[in-house]
């Protein structure tokens, strides 16, 4: 594999890091990350109201700037610090790069001047997909609106699915985001909530037409499990044809890849199965296509103390190494 392509992940969330540190163990050293700037949750979700919704959300960026910073004793501690919350839920990591952040002037900016404080060695960059502050919003199959991301997780556990998303006010894509796509050797699409942290990705104006001309080749990670609000048909060809919906492409993936959790402790399993089942979410089962190659692999981990199933960092590294696009 050749380890200098330049590689492009979008999401955000919890699940970008993970392909990141992914994909530095498999020897890459040219990651860019797209991340969203709409979140509206938590801590983050606070600064922006105080704001008046006039500042971009940075816990994705923040996150995934992390993943990027290359093993050693020094990122743990820097982790450790900028995911710290005081007995008010304040989160350091949010606070300190909203201060970076309007220090430089824009969140685009903010990686270099992370770097020189820290000593961080970086094997890429973050990108903002906008440099304008925006909300998510969506309807539901019954005709419900609500104004933002925030409220795509809250509702995951409800039957009433998410029926369309957009932004408000549209924004412009970030001209790096743009440049990134076009000029990238792979973009890697997910995995992570699907109408919170990746497909507002490509809601910008100037992503989607900057995605479908890219030539890269284009890998989607799907999800291990769906919600009960996200999708209709709880497949890879449910998921795809969201993005083909949104992407308005036909065939916007050139590889799917699927987590094979039956090569996990089957015990142990069915515990985590159970959980799922309480909050309503599906395992997204494999369905037969012609029309996108597919790769069922061993790369999903078991996370005992939550019961839940994650992407390993360590399988999804092996997967890269010996992927042959």
């Amino acid at each position: 594999m050749n380890t200098n392509l330049k590689v492009c992940t979008i999401g955000g969330g919890t699940a970008m890091p993970i392909v990141n540190k992914s994909l530095i163990k498999a020897g890459f050293t040219n990651i860019n990350s797209i991340v969203t700037t709409f979140d509206s949750g938590g801590y983050m979700g606070r600064i922006r109201t105080d704001e008046r919704g006039q500042v971009l959300a940075c816990s994705d960026y923040w996150r995934s700037l992390i993943s990027l910073w290359v093993d050693g004793d020094q990122r743990e501690t820097w982790e450790e610090l900028l995911r710290y919350r005081d007995g008010r839920s304040r989160n350091f990591g949010d606070i300190f790069f909203q201060f970076l952040s309007e220090k430089e002037g824009n969140l685009g900016e903010v990686d270099e001047l992370f770097s020189k404080l820290t000593g961080a060695s970086l094997c890429g960059e973050v990108i903002p997909v906008s440099l304008d502050p925006s909300n998510v919003c969506f309807t539901t199959v019954s005709g419900k609106e609500y104004r933002g991301e925030n409220f795509v997780d809250d509702l995951r556990m409800s039957a009433d699915k998410i029926d369309e998303v957009w932004l408000d006010p549209m924004v412009e894509a970030n001209k790096k985001a743009v440049k990134m796509l076009e000029s990238a050797d792979w973009i890697i699409v997910g995995p992570g909530t699907t109408f919170g942290s990746v497909l507002p990705n490509f809601l910008p104006k100037g992503i989607v037409d900057a995605y479908n001309r890219s030539k890269a080749k284009k890998i989607f990670l799907v999800n291990i499990f769906a919600p009960a609000n996200e999708v209709k048909k709880v497949t890879q060809l449910g998921y795809a044809e969201i993005f083909e919906k949104y992407l308005n492409n036909k065939k916007p993936f050139d590889l799917i890849v699927m987590a094979d959790v039956l090569k996990l402790d089957k015990k142990i399993l069915k515990k985590v199965f159970y959980y799922y089942k309480l909050e309503h979410s599906d395992l997204v089962k494999l369905a037969k296509t012609n029309k996108y190659r597919t790769l069922l692999v061993d790369v999903a981990k078991i996370e005992e103390k939550n019961m839940r199933l994650r992407h390993s960092e360590e399988k999804l590294g092996e997967f890269f190494k010996n992927l042959e696009l």
